[in-house]
């Protein structure tokens, strides 16, 4: 490349772009990475709405690298280029959206460095990928040119505050123990909380959500599959904990699974220093959101050096992860296999 394109100092979030959309500014090259598919959608639908409904048909394409392309062969870095090359039609500007970016093979990259060299006038091009590999020339190339927008799961207390001003939009308030409640049984990963929290918002109709409700109406199999899989390491049961990892990793990412034991060991971990503190079983109820038997049967057979332990190796992998170093898969087999050595072969 030669290097006529050049670099936007500037790293945007979500209501960073649709600020900057809202104004009128819009970039030729985006790229999107993170875990949180709900406002990546999003995202793209602030783009979207850029071009005239009656015309986006003619004047905005999405591709998947490696996909069937329906005429009996794969999309390939050639078909999106020359889409992108294309003038829009009767629109003053064209949207392609590239998603598995990160497949792009390697002798198909020149391509794509040309035209990120000289990019069409009338094109937004957008390159999506969940975690791309960093490692690969064409990573580099992107995060230097395009506009990088990052979509990053939300933590604990982002999801609540997301949650209660979606419920205040719909005119109904939500406990703090219950918002507590609710993230612990579904995670912060948006798609589904947000599928909850319409549900709940339509069962108070105008009121407050408390914990009873969301113990009612929300289901509790993603806590109940977290907590087998705690069970399992605390009993230091290895071959138990990686089939339960297996489970898991076959229904959903590896970041949500970490977020939510992660959680899981934090509520424990303050439960553990308010028994240590003397507090009654309604204050660690109130503190943690839990109230079951099992719950305190659990603060009662695990040492709170295990707890700060699990926390410290969660976050390490979550690191590990996400700056893409092994396999996902791998990494969380690694940590099992460590919180279920014997407490005296702990590294």
């Amino acid at each position: 490349m030669s290097g006529r394109t050049k670099k936007r100092a500037s790293e945007l979030t979500y209501e960073g772009l649709r600020r900057e959309v809202e104004d009128g500014r819009i970039e030729p090259l985006y790229l999107f990475v993170g875990e949180e598919q709900y406002l990546q959608e999003h995202a793209l639908r602030l783009l979207h709405n850029t071009v005239d409904e009656a015309l986006r048909m003619f004047n905005i394409s999405v591709y998947s690298i490696g996909s069937d392309n329906g005429a009996g062969s794969k999309t390939t870095a050639a078909m999106v280029i020359d889409a992108a090359n294309q003038m829009p039609m009767m629109s003053a500007r064209r949207i392609v959206v590239v998603r598995d970016f990160d497949k792009i093979k390697e002798d198909e990259q020149g391509t794509v460095f040309a035209y990120l060299d000289r990019p069409a006038p009338l094109t937004t091009m957008v390159f999506q990928a969940v975690s791309p590999d960093k490692r690969r020339k064409l990573t580099a190339a992107l995060t230097k040119i395009c506009t990088v927008v990052t979509f990053d799961l939300l933590d604990e207390s982002r999801a609540a505050r997301r949650a209660e001003d979606r419920l205040k939009r719909s005119g109904c308030t939500i406990e703090p123990a219950a918002v507590r409640l609710l993230i612990g049984l579904v995670g912060t990963r948006l798609n589904r909380l947000v599928n909850e929290l319409d549900k709940l918002a339509a069962y108070a109709d105008g009121g407050a959500i408390t914990s009873a409700a969301v113990q009612e109406l929300v289901p509790r199999a993603r806590e109940h599959k977290s907590w087998e899989l705690w069970d399992a390491i605390n009993r230091r049961d290895r071959k138990r904990a990686l089939k339960l990892m297996e489970r898991l990793l076959d229904d959903t990412d590896a970041l949500p699974i970490l977020g939510s034991l992660a959680s899981l060991y934090r509520r424990l971990l303050t439960g553990k220093e308010l028994v240590d503190r003397g507090a009654s079983p309604q204050e660690i109820t109130k503190a943690t959101g839990q109230w079951s038997k099992s719950f305190f049967a659990r603060l009662r057979g695990t040492s709170r050096a295990d707890l700060v332990h699990g926390l410290h190796r969660i976050a390490e992998v979550d690191n590990a992860i996400k700056n893409s170093e092994a396999t996902p898969r791998l990494q969380m087999q690694y940590l099992v296999a460590e919180l279920t050595l014997p407490r005296s072969g702990r590294p």
